[in-house]
C-alpha cells in the first residue's frame, strides 16, 4: 500500500513540474512580457519569440503569429 501510495505521489510532482517548466515551441510569437526564462530570443515590433541557440545575437530572425504571419525581428540574448 505504501509503495503504490509513494509511486502515486511521485507521478503527480513530476506531472506538476513537467507542465510548469514548459518550454513554448520555437518561433511562436509570445508577448514581450513573456514571464519564462528563454536561452535565446528573437525580439520583434509585436513580441519575441524563443529561437534556437545556435542563431548569434544580432541576427535577422523572425516568429510566426497564431495566424501564421511570420514577422521580422533581431536576435537577442
Amino acid at each position: 500500500m505504501r509503495h503504490g501510495l509513494l509511486v502515486a505521489l511521485i507521478a503527480v510532482v513530476l506531472s506538476v513540474t513537467s507542465a510548469e517548466t514548459a518550454t513554448p515551441p520555437f518561433y511562436a510569437l509570445l508577448p514581450s512580457d513573456y514571464p519564462g526564462a528563454l536561452i535565446r530570443v528573437c525580439h520583434t515590433q509585436y513580441g519575441i519569440c524563443p529561437i534556437p541557440f545556435t542563431i548569434q545575437p544580432g541576427a535577422p530572425c523572425q516568429c510566426v503569429t497564431a495566424g501564421g504571419t511570420w514577422v521580422p525581428g533581431v536576435t537577442v540574448h
